[in-house]
C-alpha cells in the first residue's frame, strides 16, 4: 500500500509540473502573440495631387530633345532574325520541357529570316559577309542547343550583337 501511495504521489506531481509547464507555453504564445501585433506597422497610405489644368507632362514650351536622325531604314529581314534568335534565348532561359524544341524552331526561323536577307541584292559586300558569318555562327549556335550545351545562351546573344551591329 505504501509504494501504491508514493507511486500515485509522483503521477500526480508529474502531471501537475507537465499542466503547469502547458499553461506557462500557452500563456507565453498568447503574450507573444499580443506582442507580435502591436509591432506591425500600419499601411502605408499616399496621396497624389495633380495639377487640373495641366494638359501634358512637359512644360509648355519645351523642345524635343530627340531630332530625326539621318540613319537609314533597319532592313526588317535581319531584325526578324535578330528578334527570332532572342526569342530562342528566351525559351532557353524558361524552365519548359520542350524549350529545346522551340528554341530550334526561333533558330530556325532566324536562319530563314538572314537566307532571305542575303538573297535580297540591297546591301553591300561587307553586310553579306557579316551575314554568312553570322549563318555560320547560328548553326554552331544551333549545335549546341541540341546538346543542351551550357554555353548556347552566350554564343546567341553574341550572335544577336552581331546582327545589331549589322542592320543599319
Amino acid at each position: 500500500m505504501f509504494i501504491v501511495d508514493e507511486m500515485e504521489i509522483f503521477s500526480r506531481v508529474r502531471r501537475e509540473r507537465r499542466e503547469r509547464t502547458q499553461m506557462l507555453i500557452l500563456s507565453f504564445c498568447i503574450l507573444s502573440l499580443f506582442m507580435f501585433s502591436a509591432c506591425t506597422s500600419s499601411p502605408v497610405v499616399e496621396t497624389v495631387t495633380t495639377d487640373a489644368g495641366r494638359e501634358s507632362a512637359l512644360p509648355p514650351g519645351a523642345k524635343p530633345l530627340a531630332v530625326e536622325t539621318n540613319l537609314p531604314p533597319p532592313d526588317p529581314d535581319i531584325e526578324t532574325a535578330g528578334d527570332r534568335i532572342a526569342e530562342a534565348i528566351t525559351y532557353l532561359n524558361t524552365r519548359r520541357r520542350d524549350r529545346r524544341e522551340v528554341a530550334l524552331r526561333a533558330l530556325n526561323r532566324a536562319e530563314t529570316s538572314i537566307n532571305h536577307a542575303l538573297r535580297s541584292n540591297s546591301h553591300d559586300e561587307n553586310v553579306r559577309n557579316a551575314l554568312h558569318a553570322a549563318l555560320k555562327d547560328l548553326d554552331t549556335a544551333e549545335r549546341a542547343v541540341q546538346h543542351n550545351a551550357p554555353e548556347a545562351v552566350k554564343q546567341l546573344a553574341s550572335i544577336n550583337k552581331n546582327l545589331d551591329k549589322i542592320s543599319p
